[in-house]
């Protein structure tokens, strides 16, 4: 499945499939890092028990979710959710104005 069928999915699944989906990318994060799920609880600071109905379920508070992307280094993605309102360049790239430039030149006066 590729990123925009994935993106289409997550639009219109519920909640608890949502959850699912995003437990089930953790455990795969976390096996393919060789890790158990004792130890990436204790590095999430996380209890066991906690973190084993995250995965099996997708059932977890914000804050747990925010302790293991922590623990899996994707905290830094976070501000992707919401990004800033997007900026105005002062100055265009090259090839923008060179076609400005372009379209000037053939438009008639």
């Amino acid at each position: 499945m590729n990123t925009d069928q994935e993106v289409e999915l997550l639009r219109d699944w519920p909640e608890p499939q949502v959850c699912r989906y995003l437990c089930a990318k953790v455990r795969r994060a976390r096996q393919e890092a060789g890790e158990t799920q004792a130890g990436f609880a204790a590095r999430a600071c996380v209890p066991l028990r906690t973190y084993k109905r995250f995965e099996a379920n997708g059932q977890a508070t914000l804050a747990t979710f925010v302790q293991v992307l922590r623990a899996l280094g994707r905290t830094q993605y976070l501000f992707m959710l919401f990004p800033s309102a997007p900026t105005t360049t002062v100055s265009a790239s090259l090839d923008e104005k060179l076609k400005r430039l372009r379209l000037r030149s053939m438009s008639p006066r």
